[in-house]
């Protein structure tokens, strides 16, 4: 077996993408999404769809070249938001309303479809509510009614994804900080809005698909000081006894936001293998807890508590990530192939979760925020997250989440098998379980890959690292491969 380290970034992939990014931002250029794709290889639109890659564009989402530098890493959505208050600033007149529609911007979503919309619904008029990110008052949800119709109505073909409010289940008496929601506290109040919302949104779209807004929940590590520990076990408690009239619902997607720093918080019991934490525990894992403690970690997560109140809802995400600063580090060159390493890690979990969307935040730094989120600099410098970003999307375009693999002896492995049409594929990497920035990236373990894993042997096995880089083997019946926390795509040369 060849053993020869992978190379950190082809060199075939600086050339191109510096190339071309440094024509942008010399404003010689806008990004031709077919070329730069084109020229790095990477010859597809992927297709996920269901389940989506978006991205967050930080609110510069109508910026031509951010749409094409998130178009070109392979991303077919993108989260943006309206804002009630902006829309209809004022109380309707005599039963009449007046809005305000954010029609220049859609105009731009409509006209290049490489990129969905995921709407937050957001921010109410003052007239409407005490806060523009908690309840409305129950006099004004026919307006709210309304307006959703109505926004819903407008822009039918330009997307059916309409999210309500962000991080939702944030105390409403909690002020030191505003991610877009405060419903905590209102769990019933919350599916009473929904209700309004769904009604609404579907008279004015058949297809139109109502998104229980991004919780946070982070109940373990939080202890309730931000964020409602029991949010969703109140709003799905309102849904079960107050069941809607035949052919009317509450919701159609449930989401959550999931970040990595605390995902040991959700490790189910002690000695939980790596698989079971972070995305995969928060919205799927349903660890045996008679008592229901939410002090638990990983007693209740999303999956549960809709078993628990008789739901059923395909499951989604508002926001995933992982900050390359902080507000005593650099942004170094450690943090950033950490993060890009997470970029695999997430979504593939994400998938063998079976999310229906996965949304990075965010595509660009935001200046003001020095944990630095963004896949690339405020200058529109690429991090390494970027090219992984194209890269996963490549590997797995067409691709279905088939199983996860159990490495006999070895649970630090953690090995996700895909399928297209009966072709398989493997995404293997190394996790100790200790939380993401305290790990040895170095250790490895070495994995059997045979015809038992890929279905079919061809005597070739190709492996591609998560910034492109291939390495092809040959053997007549198996590979051994040392498997550390860098992910590699497995697969059958053809």
């Amino acid at each position: 077996m060849d053993k020869r380290p992978y190379k950190v970034m082809s060199l075939r992939y600086r050339i191109a993408l510096l190339g071309l990014l440094g024509l942008i931002l010399l404003g010689l250029t806008r990004l031709d999404f077919a070329s730069i794709r084109a020229s790095l290889g990477l010859t597809s639109i992927p297709s996920f769809s269901p389940p989506f890659l978006s991205i967050d564009m930080g609110g510069q989402d109508t910026d031509p070249t951010r749409r094409d530098l998130a178009a070109a890493a392979g991303f077919r959505m993108h989260r943006t938001s309206v804002s009630w208050a902006s829309v209809e600033p004022n109380a309707p007149l005599n039963g009449v309303h007046a809005y305000n529609w954010p029609d220049s911007r859609f105009s731009i979503y409509r006209n290049d479809r490489r990129l969905i919309p995921y709407v937050i619904v957001m921010d109410n008029p003052s007239w409407a509510s005490q806060r523009t990110c908690g309840p409305i008052d129950p006099a004004h949800l026919d307006d709210f009614g309304e307006f959703v119709r109505q926004l819903v109505s407008r822009y039918a073909d330009v997307t059916p994804y309409w999210i309500f409010y962000n991080e939702e289940d944030q105390w409403t008496t909690y002020t030191d900080h505003d991610a877009g929601g405060c419903w905590g506290g209102h769990g019933a109040e919350y599916a009473q809005m929904l209700a309004v919302a769904w009604d609404a949104a579907h008279s004015a779209n058949p297809n139109a698909q109502v998104i229980f807004g991004a919780a946070a929940y982070e109940p373990v590590w939080d202890q309730g000081n931000r964020w409602d520990q029991l949010f969703f076990r109140d709003a799905f408690e309102y849904m079960r006894d107050n069941p809607r009239p035949s052919g009317h619902d509450y919701v159609d997607i449930v989401a959550a936001n999931q970040y990595n720093f605390h995902r040991d918080s959700w490790e189910g019991q002690s000695g939980t293998l790596p698989e079971n934490q972070g995305i995969i525990a928060k919205f799927r894992q349903a660890v045996s807890d008679a008592d229901f403690d939410v002090n638990v970690p990983g007693a209740y997560s999303i999956d549960r508590w809709q078993t628990e109140y008789g739901l059923d809802k395909p499951l989604a995400t508002g926001e995933v990530g992982l900050q390359v600063g902080t507000r005593d580090a650099a942004d170094d060159a450690a943090t950033n192939d950490l993060q890009a390493r997470h970029v695999v890690h997430v979504n593939v979990r994400g998938l063998a979760a079976g999310l229906e969307i996965i949304s990075w935040y965010t595509l660009v730094d935001k200046p003001s925020d020095p944990l630095k989120y963004g896949l690339m600099r405020s200058d529109l410098t690429p991090r390494p997250a970027y090219y992984a970003y194209q890269v996963l999307s490549q590997q797995l375009d067409g691709y279905e989440f088939d199983q996860q693999l159990l490495v006999s002896g070895k649970p630090e492995i953690q090995a996700y098998r895909f399928d297209r049409g009966g072709v398989k594929k493997l995404v293997l990497w190394r996790d100790s379980g200790e939380k993401i920035k305290k790990q040895d990236n170095s250790a490895t373990e070495t994995m059997v890959v045979s015809a038992a894993e890929l279905g079919t042997w061809t005597g070739q096995v190709r492996v591609t690292n998560k910034f492109g880089s291939v390495q092809v083997i040959q053997s007549s019946t198996e590979v051994t491969l040392d498997i550390s926390s860098d992910p590699v795509f497995v697969e059958n040369v053809r």
